[in-house]
């Protein structure tokens, strides 16, 4: 897996400012482009992990493939 369009970093301001507006969930789309043969996609349990670091707790996973042939994965947390 290659490029990812928000930095773990990134990520997890986004749930800082989504549990500071009082949000219950919090959703993200994380993307990733085919290249690798590796079974681990890291950078998404990292980015996971970040969030997760806020206050939230990983409810639901999705993964889809895209039109370009990318895997999208779509992630919602809850307040934890």
């Amino acid at each position: 897996m290659g490029f990812f369009q928000n930095s773990k970093a990134d990520l997890g301001a986004m749930a800082a400012a989504a549990l500071e507006a009082e949000r219950r969930r919090f959703t993200v789309r994380l993307v990733a482009l085919p290249g690798s043969k590796d079974d681990a996609i890291d950078p998404w349990s990292e980015r996971i992990e970040a969030i997760e670091d806020e206050g939230w707790e990983l409810d639901r996973f999705s993964v889809v493939p895209n039109e370009k042939g990318w895997v999208e994965a779509y992630v919602l947390f809850k307040r934890s």
